[in-house]
C-alpha cells in the first residue's frame, strides 16, 4: 500500500481532470452563444461578443488538461528525478492554482449573483461554469498541500550527508553491516 499523500493524489487529479474537462464545455458553450447571438436576443443589444473571463476560464482548462499527464507521469517522464518531479509539480500546480484564482474571482465579481435569471439557459450555464471553476481551485489547493507536504517529507535534514538515500541502505548492507540512522 502506497504513502497516504499519494492514495489522495490520484482521485484529486481525477476529479481536477473531470472538473477541467466540465469547465471546458461550459466555457465553449458560452462562447459560442456569445459570439453567435440569435437574433432579437436582448443581451448585449443583440450584438455579438465575447467575455474575456469566459476565454481565460477556457485556457485554465486547457492548460489543466494538458498538465496533468505530464505531472502523474502518464505520459513518458521528462524529468527523472524524484526531487526535480516534486518541483515540477509544485510549479504546475501553483500556475495552475494563480491562474484558475484569477478567473474563479473575476468572474464572481462580475456575476456575483445570478438567481434572477435562472430561467434562462445562458444563465444556469454561467452559473455552473462558476461553480466548476470554483470545485476546481478548491481541488488544486487541496493538491498544492499534498505536494507541499510530499516535498517536505523527502527532505533530508541540514546535518545528514548528501547520499543518504542510497548509500545508508545499498553500502552497508552489502558489507554485512547493519543499516544505521545518520545524525
Amino acid at each position: 500500500m502506497g504513502h497516504p499523500t499519494t492514495l489522495f493524489r490520484l482521485p484529486l487529479y481525477i476529479c481536477l481532470w473531470v472538473f477541467a474537462a466540465i469547465l471546458l464545455v461550459l466555457t465553449s458553450v458560452r462562447l459560442n452563444y456569445t459570439l453567435h447571438l440569435p437574433k432579437g436576443d436582448p443581451l448585449n443589444g443583440g450584438t455579438n461578443f465575447f467575455d474575456p473571463i469566459v476565454a481565460q476560464l477556457l485556457v485554465c482548462s486547457l492548460l489543466t488538461l494538458g498538465t496533468i499527464p505530464f505531472v502523474m507521469h502518464w505520459v513518458p517522464p521528462i524529468i527523472t528525478s524524484a526531487a526535480s518531479a516534486n518541483l515540477f509539480e509544485l510549479a504546475a500546480l501553483s500556475v495552475l492554482w494563480l491562474l484558475w484564482l484569477v478567473g474563479c474571482v473575476v468572474s464572481t465579481s462580475i456575476w456575483p449573483n445570478l438567481a434572477f435569471c435562472y430561467q434562462f439557459a445562458p444563465c444556469r450555464i454561467l452559473s455552473a461554469m462558476m461553480a466548476f471553476a470554483w470545485l476546481g481551485w478548491i481541488v488544486l489547493v487541496m493538491l498544492i498541500v499534498i505536494a507541499v507536504l510530499a516535498a517536505v517529507q523527502k527532505a533530508r535534514p541540514a546535518r545528514s550527508p548528501m547520499m543518504v538515500e542510497w548509500a545508508g541502505s545499498a553500502t552497508s548492507s552489502r558489507f554485512g553491516l547493519p543499516d544505521r540512522e545518520f545524525v
